[in-house]
């Protein structure tokens, strides 16, 4: 059950987040246009960014934090020698 209202907790925020950055788009542009435009841009920035930020994550962890960062992603202990 707490896993369902966490999936519905996310996407409300996302919906949010979407429905404010198009908000801004429509705004920017006189306050015209297509609103399924503005939504699809806004999703799209978004997304963009979403993975801008993980990209730069991953490459920019150390090395402790990397290791992690994979052992909760995979749900292994990860060995303490790399954290020290």
């Amino acid at each position: 059950m707490s896993d369902t209202v966490s999936a519905a907790a996310i996407a409300t925020s996302r919906d949010e987040k979407i429905r404010e950055r198009a908000y801004e788009i429509w705004e920017s542009e006189g306050r015209t246009g297509n609103p399924e435009d503005h939504w699809f841009r806004a999703q799209q920035e978004l997304d963009d960014q979403g993975q801008e930020r993980s990209d730069a994550t991953v490459e920019d962890a150390p090395p402790a934090a990397a290791a992690e960062a994979s052992s909760a992603a995979t749900g292994e202990v990860p060995d303490q020698r790399l954290a020290e």
